[in-house]
């Protein structure tokens, strides 16, 4: 099983309960060559409902990034944003989009 690390939580108003949390997820390269690592993003969204009920929804995206300062930033905006499992996709490749515009412009 693969590393992950609780970055942060974040709570939606709603007519129930609804929980996110965000996580780093750690994975080497290569175990044999290198020490370099890449670092994957997952949510995980927790809807408590009234009389016991409980959903719980969660998408995970690896090998996004290969600098953990760059994944900490992404995760950050992805709290502040409260992003749910279901638009993870879109807000990475939202995210990479923007970030090969930035690259060209500074070339």
């Amino acid at each position: 099983m693969e590393d992950e690390i609780l970055y942060g939580r974040a709570a939606l108003n709603s007519t129930y309960e609804m929980r996110i949390e965000y996580y780093l997820i750690p994975e080497k390269i290569s175990q044999d060559y290198t020490d370099l690592m890449r670092y994957g993003i997952k949510i995980k969204m927790t809807s408590l409902f009234d009389g016991g009920g409980k959903s719980v929804e969660m998408k995970q995206i690896n090998n996004v990034f290969y600098r953990l300062r760059d994944a900490e930033e992404f995760v950050q905006l992805l709290i502040r944003n409260k992003v749910t499992p279901v638009s993870l996709r879109d807000v990475v490749e939202d995210y990479i989009i923007e970030s090969l515009d930035k690259a060209k412009a500074t070339a």
